[in-house]
């Protein structure tokens, strides 16, 4: 297992001049790297191709995650702004196409089927969610969930690689860590909310509210003071650290399978660790 070489090889394909001078690209799903690299290092003691899939599918992540980055909300800005804009499109497309060259090269055709179908399912899965806010026919659990099955599915193409043994502990690793990640995002969203937020808070709250409460509610959505204060009320940011602390609780509970592979080290301690500095609570799994 190489993570390093993994993050060498995707920064040929991530760092080019004109993206920095214009435009910051999402950071590479290092938890999901490392999972990876971990599990399907074991099933066949094939580095190489580990690392290959790990690569390919973080590339592809990366352009579909800048793509998410793109507000359509406003088409105004600067020259600068605009340029930042469609270069993160530009970046997007890229990256998202990289795993087929790549895989391509190494004639593994049944790899390109299983990402393309995943890459498919996620884009489905991205439509569905869109509907959904604009139908506001979503709760804050439905939009953690539609979120998880986002950002796992692409990983979730390479199970069959995993270890029989192993894939029922693979999976659970990916969503409970994958899901701890969504929620420190959300939690880091409800201190900047601006015009523009429609993250976990926003769906929560119609959810919870009554009728008279909720349309109050949505004439708030698009005046940020207003809509914190609904989000103080209601205490969200307080309901999010109890179900980020569940979250981590079972991620340390299903760890301890792993505990003394580098895994831990790497990828799982610092994801629980991030979680104990958001909720500044201390936790049953030091």
């Amino acid at each position: 297992m190489n993570v390093n070489r993994v993050r060498q090889q995707a920064s040929q394909y991530l760092e080019y001049d004109i993206i920095r001078q214009y435009t910051e690209l999402p950071s590479l799903p290092d938890y999901q790297i490392q999972l990876m690299l971990s599990f399907l290092h074991t099933a066949d003691g094939n580095d190489k191709r580990s690392e290959l899939y790990s690569l390919v599918t973080s590339l592809v992540q990366v352009g579909l995650d800048a793509h998410d980055q793109v507000v359509t909300k406003d088409g105004g800005g600067d020259l600068r702004q605009i340029r930042a804009k469609q270069l993160k499109v530009l970046a997007g497309d890229y990256l998202s196409g990289r795993y087929y060259e790549l895989l391509s090269f190494a004639e593994d055709i049944e790899a390109v089927r299983a990402l393309s179908e995943a890459i498919s399912e996620v884009n489905l899965t991205k439509m569905n969610m869109y509907m959904r806010k604009q139908q506001r026919d979503l709760s804050g659990q439905q939009y953690l969930e539609l979120l998880l099955s986002i950002r796992t599915r692409l990983f979730l193409a390479f199970e069959k690689d995993v270890a029989p043994g192993r894939r029922s502990l693979w999976r659970q690793l990916l969503e409970r860590g994958t899901m701890c990640e969504i929620m420190q995002r959300e939690h880091g969203k409800l201190s900047e909310i601006d015009a523009d937020y429609d993250g976990w808070a926003v769906w929560e709250l119609l959810h919870a509210l009554e009728p008279q409460e909720r349309a109050s509610c949505i004439a708030s959505l698009d005046r940020p003071e207003e809509l914190r204060g609904w989000v103080e009320k209601l205490r969200l940011k307080q309901k999010l650290e109890t179900m980020l602390e569940q979250q981590a609780e079972e991620l340390a509970r299903l760890a301890e399978g792993v505990r003394s592979e580098p895994l831990y080290a790497g990828a799982i301690a610092p994801m629980l660790e991030r979680t104990r500095q958001l909720t500044a609570r201390q936790y049953t799994y030091d």
